[in-house]
């Protein structure tokens, strides 16, 4: 098995009314790495790569071994998104296929997650605001409940990104920055 970890690290900016992550203009945006199906045997690959636009997240999705995802996802933490109402993020692809949000309160695979897709056909900048509540919990990517409690969001461990939905090929996704207020 082989696991590729970004090095780049910078505290997330924490502003008084919202939590950022900002991969374009000011680069303030933690330590993120790379998980993909590898991790169970899959063939898919991705990488992160810092250029003037933001942080491109890309790569090829394969369904060899069993496999169908990428993610890039953020260092391990204690994040409380609790106070917070939304999730904003801005990105530009070149493809229509939808990725989500991630965010984790458990990092082992078999645990639900929460996660919110979003997505647009052109590649042009594009600005997702997706409020919290409309999240769905997921176990092994399967949909168990749409819409989720905010309390449960405190005690995060990791937020992140994941094209999971069973469709080779390529992809690239640029993203400017991640908030939540």
């Amino acid at each position: 098995m082989m696991f590729l970890y970004l090095l780049f690290y910078v505290n997330p900016l924490v502003m008084k009314e919202s939590l950022l992550f900002d991969f374009g203009v000011d680069k303030d945006f933690g330590r993120w790495s790379i998980v993909n199906d590898g991790v169970m045997g899959g063939l898919s690959q991705s990488e992160a790569i810092l250029d003037a636009d933001g942080l491109l997240f890309t790569g090829n999705v394969s369904l060899k071994n069993n496999g169908g995802f990428v993610s890039l996802r953020s260092a391990l933490g204690d994040y409380d998104l609790s106070s917070y109402s939304h999730c904003e993020i801005r990105f530009k692809s070149d493809t229509d296929r939808k990725f989500e949000v991630l965010i984790e309160k458990d990092t082992p695979f078999y645990l639900p997650k929460f996660r919110a897709k979003f997505g647009v056909d052109n590649k042009e900048w594009h600005t997702a605001t997706i409020p919290l509540q409309d999240f769905e919990i997921s176990k092994m990517g399967n949909t168990i409940q749409v819409g989720i409690d905010p309390k449960s969001l405190k005690g995060i461990q990791r937020i992140g990104f994941i094209l999971a939905d069973k469709q080779e090929g390529s992809f690239n996704l640029w993203i400017d920055y991640l908030k939540f207020y």
